[in-house]
């Protein structure tokens, strides 16, 4: 300042010395540029020193600080103003400029900072210069994952982590993200809060001295923290862009496939990986034209080599095309070929230019040879698969995306679509889906092989047994990786033992019954569900049809079942138990519906029965034993169950064959127990019949011997008693044995001689009632004849017996003082003239189960057998005898008021 003093003297004596003037413009120059280069307390100071100077040297009186005029001191003020207000501008230019060299330095050192590391060292150096700060510290984010990650940037050489205050305001920062402001103290701390638009990433913390503590301070803090924030996210980007460079550099170099990278439009090859020589089997070949391709070894498969412009990256680099697995045929470096399959891309800037290209590509020659292998196992796989005679297929380890060969597609009539996604469990029986899918899934659980049976539904609609097996796929390492499984038809033998089974229990149940009521009520239930849902018997009676037994297994069906039961088909009806009766033969209906219900019940009250059951197909199958047809079995289905199968029926016919059979065997085992009691009682009868008469000759001769011997002589009215009584047991006797002579030429295949001669009707009963009065003079009997003689040619003697016969019955089964009736008409039916005898009594009736057999030999009813003695033989007689007239014999009673017997006569032959 002094030497700047000197040279405005000596430059204002020269000008004194020249211009005889006041040189205030040079000493004003001289403060400008102490300012400038001193700044503001130099240049105020040169002002105060010049100010004197020009006083005493060159304002009047010189070389005294006085002043000679007022002009002359205004002058001197305004030098004095104008020289601080020059100090002070060039105070402020000179700290700018200071202040601007700081910031560059600042700057350029940021700008030579490459880590935190050394931004935190020059964030020290330049707080400490700018701010005099005794202390600094910086903390780093690393990522974007939060605040919490961040941490301390160690200067070297700096020993001593930073103080506590600086942590805490740095935690502060971080977690406010705002600027913390000084605090009071010895020192006054300071945090920065370093961020980009987008995130924090770090903070700058720093101990200012007490002085430091104004808005210039405070800017210049403000100014260091903007200028770590910019040189810290360069370093980080730089970090990072320092991984994803080792990391790409890692993947490309453990990359099994090649990898070239090209610019555009130069074609040039800008990065490639160790891979890709290794593959190639020579070097990279250099390119700058995408010309220079043409020196790689691919060719087409005629063998001509692939132009420059066709391979993948040059298509990429100069279309732009995406070529994705591409295989080319190539020939190494060594002289092998080999199959390279190649995928291309180009790289493209936001606006779509094509910076470069990325070709990628291995060697696939090893896979596709294998993929050739496995194609052809995989071809005779599918062929065995589609021509094993058995369904086969496979699953994933779920069970799920089952494949099926062919067979299962012709035998179901499935499509693949309808197969696919578990569809193919609508060809399952319902009845074994839950069965099948319950142990399928067990199995699925433990990875065990496991077998199972069902009924797989036919492309017709038919079910058929099969018997499958599924077992776990495995690969080379042990890893399940799906199932297998095949299914061969057991139809036939399964159905075969099913249908023996069957038989053989349904033979041993019916053969244990000797009752025929209660075999006809196990044949119903038998068939009910193997063969229906419900089933009918109806057996052979003298008026056609008997409803024997009705079943259905459901309680709640009970009413409906006792009204069907009580109902028979109406006659004449188009109904099939009616056909089969007449025919003998099976009768199938598939579709039995309401219209066939009205057609064949024979109520309101059976229609609405029938429908409570709603059968919807029926089989009718004949029962024939011994070529005699006993009877029908209808078999009935409803719901949702199938219509009857051809193996069905064939079942129904043997298990009807063999219900026949135990049918008949127990009627001829009640047969034969009943001939065999009715020979009993006939033996015990006709020993006792044949005893009355001869009781009664005996009594009555021994009576007429004992009167003659004590009288000598008999009075002619007793002789006249005793001979009529024992001409009637004689004439008793003989009819008994002209019975059994009768029954005896039956059996032999006799017929009887027949002396024919014209008789009174009338007169005859009038006699064998005379007859009869006498030995049953308890009874009354009373004939009623028409006037005139009714006349027919019939064999006398025999139709006595039969007369005689029918009144011996009425007395037996009336009690006594009853009325019998006799009456004796003439009637014209079916274009001829009867003579009928009708014998009618008030006895104990017979009953009307007994009513079809009544004319049976050895037959009696059960009312009377063991009560009233007789040998069944009278009545089956008395129809031989009146069907050998070419007549008939009928009866109606009812148990416990009384019989009608009527005997039809022809009056000619």
């Amino acid at each position: 300042m002094g030497g700047l003093l000197c040279v405005c003297i000596l430059a204002a004596w020269n000008l004194d010395a020249l211009a005889h003037s006041v040189p205030f413009p040079i000493f004003l120059a001289g403060v400008m540029a102490a300012g400038w280069y001193g700044g503001l307390w130099p240049a105020l100071a040169l002002t105060v020193l010049s100010t004197l100077t020009l006083d005493v040297v060159f304002i009047h009186p010189v070389h005294s600080v006085a002043i000679s005029s007022p002009g002359e001191g205004v002058l001197l003020g305004v030098f004095g103003v104008v020289g601080v207000l020059i100090s002070t501008a060039a105070g402020a230019l000179h700290d700018a400029r200071r202040h601007a060299e700081q910031l560059l330095r600042l700057n350029e050192a940021l700008a030579r900072a490459a880590t935190p590391t050394d931004i935190a060292e020059v964030a020290q150096a330049q707080a400490l210069t700018l701010l005099g700060a005794s202390h600094t510290a910086l903390w780093v984010i690393p990522g974007e994952e939060g605040t919490e990650t961040a941490r301390h940037v160690p200067v070297p050489n700096a020993g001593l982590p930073p103080p506590e205050v600086l942590t805490a305001l740095a935690q502060e920062a971080l977690r406010t993200g705002a600027l913390v402001w000084p605090r009071r103290g010895a020192s006054r701390g300071i945090c920065l809060p370093l961020r980009n638009p987008s995130r924090m990433l770090g903070a700058l913390a720093m101990l200012l001295p007490e002085r430091a503590s104004g808005p210039r301070q405070f800017q210049l803090a403000q100014i260091l923290g903007d200028a770590c924030a910019t040189a810290l996210e360069r370093a980080l980007l730089h970090e990072r862009l320092q991984r994803e460079q080792r990391l790409l550099d890692s993947v490309l170099g453990q990359a099994p496939v090649g990898v070239i990278v090209a610019e555009a439009p130069s074609s040039r090859i800008l990065l490639y990986n160790a891979a890709s020589e290794r593959i190639l089997g020579h070097p990279v070949i250099p390119s700058a034209d995408v010309s220079h391709y043409a020196r790689y070894g691919g060719y087409h498969a005629d063998g001509s080599p692939v132009a420059a412009e066709e391979y993948p990256t040059a298509r990429a680099l100069l279309k732009g095309e995406q070529v994705r697995g591409e295989v080319m045929r190539y020939r190494r470096g060594d002289g092998q070929n080999s199959l390279l399959e190649i995928s291309a891309a180009p790289v493209r800037t936001p606006d779509g230019a094509i910076t470069a290209a990325v070709c990628v590509f291995a060697d696939v020659t090893e896979r596709q040879n294998a993929e050739q292998r496995l194609r052809a196992s995989e071809e005779r796989y599918r062929q065995l698969f589609e021509a094993a005679p058995q369904v086969i297929w496979t699953n994933q380890t779920d069970g799920g995306n089952s494949q099926f060969n062919s067979l299962w597609f012709k035998l179901t009539g499935q499509t693949q679509e309808q197969a696919s996604h578990y569809g193919w469990l609508n060809a399952i029986h319902p009845e074994d889906r839950a069965r099948l899918k319950a142990q399928r899934e067990e199995a699925i659980r433990q990875e065990q092989a496991y077998a199972i049976d069902f009924r797989l539904r036919m492309a017709d609609g038919g079910y058929r047994w099969q018997v499958g097996r599924v077992v776990p796929l495995y690969d080379a390492g042990g890893k399940l990786e799906g199932w297998l499984g095949a299914a061969i038809d057991v139809h036939e033998r399964r159905r075969s033992e099913s249908v023996q089974r069957f038989l053989a229990e349904a033979s041993a149940t019916l053969s244990r019954s000797l009752d025929e009521r209660e075999t006809i009520e196990q044949a119903t239930r038998l068939m009910v569900p193997e063969l229906a849902d419900w089933s009918i018997v109806d057996l052979a009676s003298p008026d056609g049809l008997e409803r024997a037994a009705v079943f259905h297994p459901d309680p709640n069906a009970a009413p409906a079942v006792e009204i069907i039961r009580r109902h028979r088909p109406r006659p004449e009806s188009p109904s099939p138990v009616l056909e089969v009766f007449r025919t003998g033969e099976v009768k199938l209906v598939e579709r039995f519906g309401d219209e066939d219900y009205r057609a064949t019940v024979s109520s309101e009250d059976h229609l609405s029965a029938v429908r409570a059951l709603a059968p919807h197909s029926l089989l009718v199958v004949p029962l024939v034993a011994r070529e005699r047809l006993l009877g029908v079995i209808t078999l009935l289905r409803g719901g949702t169950r199938e219509r009857f199968t051809e193996e069905e029926q064939v079942l129904a016919r043997n298990f009807s064959q063999r219900c026949a059979l135990a049918i008949d065997n127990a009627r001829l085992l009640t047969e034969l127990k009943r001939s065999l009691r009715t020979r009993d009682d006939f033996l015990s009868s006709v020993s006792h019949d044949l005893r009355n008469p001869l009781s009664v000759i005996t009594m009555r001769a021994a009576s007429l011997r004992a009167e003659l011997a004590q009288r000598g002589s008999i009075a002619p009215e007793r002789l006249t008693t005793a001979t009529t009584r024992i001409l009637w047991a004689a004439e008793e006797m003989n009819s008994m044995v002209e019975s059994l002579l009768d029954l005896v030429r039956s059996e032999m295949g006799e017929r009887p001689n027949l002396r024919r001669t014209e008789v009174d009707v009338g007169e005859l009963a009038r006699g064998v009632i005379v007859d009869q009065q006498q030995a049953a003079q308890r009874h009354t009997f009373q004939l009623h004849t028409p006037e005139t003689p009714v006349m027919a040619s019939l064999d006398e003697i025999r139709v006595r017996r039969v007369v005689r016969n029918l009144l011996l019955n009425a007395v037996k089964y009336s009690p006594e003082g009853s009325n019998i009736e006799v009456l004796v008409q003439q009637c014209e039916a079916e274009g001829r003239g009867w003579a009928v005898i009708e014998v009618r009594d008030r006895g104990i009736g017979i009953p009307a189960g007994d009513l079809p057999h009544l004319f049976e030999r050895f037959h009696r009813g059960e009312n009377v057998v063991g009560r009233i003695p007789g040998t069944g033989l009278g009545l089956f007689g008395a129809r031989q005898l009146v069907e050998q007239h070419g007549g008939r014999i009928t009866v109606t009673s009812v148990e416990g008021q009384g019989s009608s017997f009527r005997v039809w006569l022809p009056q000619r032959q």
